[in-house]
């Protein structure tokens, strides 16, 4: 192994779109990122919904939110049945919250659950990916009004790790449900770099979900006609031969 050549791998694979990784690779990777497979094969149709409704935060839960997304993933279910499906949420009661009412509307109408479909918070999405990611955001104002500025893991140092893995865990598309617009996230003196992250995610998703994306990943040139996967084994057999 210690006479083997080291190269680091930045092609992409999983997402069939720029727009599910152009944020990561603009605030993660320095925009090393390549894109696999052919700039050519790629959708041009925008891959991030962003779902606004009117939810409120009461026990650490988004009650709407759950409900949204239980009533969208049983839709996508049976419009498309193939597609594998993710659900993420920003913590654990709300994932459970969304666990206990997606089993509940399953049973009702008599709709098998696939294997494949998981439910988990944002800690939890490491190394998963789906062709459809469904988010719960879940933070929203109280009945009251109030709106606390508590961010559970996120706001931990590291936290804007959790949000890079989960925000790229779709192959084809995000649906980001809601109850907040980015501006209402005031963060600027937030210790960690998570919640700035989040804020900077959801403008991202809703310029994307409204048309508005521009990729920052550079179009390929013509050497990447070939995979860069491909490319990369064939220069290291030159390069040993």
């Amino acid at each position: 192994e210690k006479y083997l050549p080291s190269t680091q791998l930045n092609g992409h694979y999983r997402s069939k779109s720029l727009a599910l990784i152009d944020f990561s690779n603009q605030h993660f990777y320095n925009q090393s990122l390549e894109l696999i497979p052919h700039y050519s094969e790629i959708s041009t149709s925008p891959p991030i919904q962003y779902i606004k409704i009117n939810g409120i935060w009461e026990n650490n839960t988004n009650a709407d939110e759950a409900h949204t997304v239980v009533n969208l993933a049983i839709e996508l279910l049976k419009k498309e049945p193939f597609k594998s499906i993710g659900i993420v949420t920003f913590n654990f009661k709300q994932a459970q919250l969304i666990t206990d009412l997606l089993e509940q509307k399953s049973i009702e109408q008599n709709l098998l659950l696939p294997e494949s479909l998981f439910i988990k918070n944002i800690e939890n999405v490491q190394g998963d990916e789906k062709d459809c990611i469904i988010f719960s955001i879940g933070y929203a104002p109280t009945k009251n009004g109030h709106f606390t500025m508590q961010f559970g893991s996120l706001n931990q140092d590291g936290g804007e790790n959790r949000l890079n893995v989960a925000v790229t865990r779709a192959k084809e598309k995000i649906y980001l449900v809601t109850s907040i617009l980015p501006q209402q996230l005031l963060v600027d003196e937030a210790t960690h770099e998570g919640p700035k992250l989040l804020k900077s995610y959801l403008e991202y998703a809703w310029k994307t979900s409204e048309g508005l994306f521009k990729p920052t990943i550079k179009k390929d040139t013509i050497e990447s006609r070939d995979c860069y996967l491909s490319k990369k084994i064939t220069e290291l057999k030159n390069s040993t031969s």
